[in-house]
């Protein structure tokens, strides 16, 4: 990790491919000072049977190891698909996506989507969807290599060297994507 003032950040970049096609790029970074901040953004072009632009935001922090607030975005051609937030409150956490607002009752989350380009989820069976706004179960289907399944039945895996992720594979409308690390 590179020194900032007092932070200490580290920069994940990674190339997404659509079988042996680049389509973009996801940049995915950790910030730790008073609070642990993660960021990820990736943008994504695809030009199968149509043209799609796909721009992906997901921000999240942590304080004490817990989920303080996080907001992820999306719009594929301009279009809002995602905005959803997750903030912590006196109960739980209130959240908000384009299809509910709610509460839910929870003494802390400790995992979520962005943690997982940075730590390993050794024996974790559930971590924080911010994207979706719900838990989602994750599994250990082999060395170092996770399988998330996601709210449509569909599934994503994770990869991992010395605890950080190296390589994303899941399944779009167009066929099999990767996210693979670069540096």
């Amino acid at each position: 990790m590179a020194a900032v003032g007092t932070a200490q950040t580290q920069h994940l970049h990674y190339r997404v491919r659509l079988g042996d096609e680049l389509m973009g790029d996801m940049h995915a970074t950790k910030t730790i000072g008073t609070k642990e901040k993660y960021l990820i953004e990736s943008k994504i072009k695809v030009e199968k049977m149509i043209k799609m632009d796909l721009i992906y935001k997901i921000e999240s922090s942590f304080e004490k190891n817990i989920l303080q607030l996080s907001n992820a975005f999306e719009t594929a051609n301009g279009k809002v698909q995602t905005n959803s937030e997750t903030r912590r409150n006196s109960t739980g956490y209130g959240v908000t996506t384009k299809k509910e607002t709610k509460t839910i009752i929870h003494k802390g989350i400790t995992f979520n989507i962005c943690k997982l380009y940075f730590e390993e989820p050794v024996g974790l069976h559930l971590i924080w969807s911010d994207t979706f706004g719900e838990m989602l179960s994750i599994k250990s289907v082999g060395a170092h290599r996770y399988e998330l399944i996601l709210p449509n039945g569909k599934k994503s895996y994770y990869s991992y060297f010395k605890g950080i992720c190296t390589l994303v594979e899941t399944e779009i409308m167009f066929g099999k994507v990767t996210f693979t690390l670069t540096k």
